[in-house]
């Protein structure tokens, strides 16, 4: 809802009695209880619609371009590779769509091995890296 971060208006988590509650997330990029003000001004003209992604579906996305395309986003990006699946199934197959993929997800191994469950296995970033690149079948991440 509306309320009052670093001097602009903007949409904020906040409790009952207005006061900014904590954000989380998996993406240390993403955990911020609030959105800028340019955006919640987009959304409420309505040229931007935004939608919540879970870690988990954000996590299925950066695995599925990462087994997929060989390209492992970084975990913020993964959200928005997550909105772009749902998105795509809305739309149906017929629909171009366009995701800018802006962060680089080799700072993300740790995380990422660690959330799949496959940190242990791989003796270094690089073989988390190749690990989470040929997985295939498990979900990893929390049920």
């Amino acid at each position: 809802r509306p309320g009052v971060q670093h001097g602009a208006r903007s949409y904020l988590l906040q409790d009952e009695d207005g006061q900014t509650v904590e954000s989380h997330t998996i993406s240390a990029g993403l955990d911020y209880p609030g959105v800028g003000p340019e955006h919640s001004w987009l959304a409420d003209i309505g040229r931007a619609q935004y939608r919540p992604i879970t870690d988990d579906e954000a996590m299925s996305a950066m695995r599925l371009l990462s087994m997929t395309e060989g390209i492992i986003p970084a975990i913020e990006t993964a959200h928005a590779l997550a909105g772009t699946i749902k998105l795509g199934l809305e739309l149906g197959p017929k629909a171009t769509i366009l995701v800018n993929l802006s962060g680089r997800g080799d700072k993300d191994m740790e995380t990422a091995g660690k959330y799949f469950d496959i940190l242990d296995t791989a003796t270094t970033m690089v073989g988390a890296a190749k690990e989470l690149a040929t997985q295939s079948g498990s979900t990893g991440g929390a049920a």
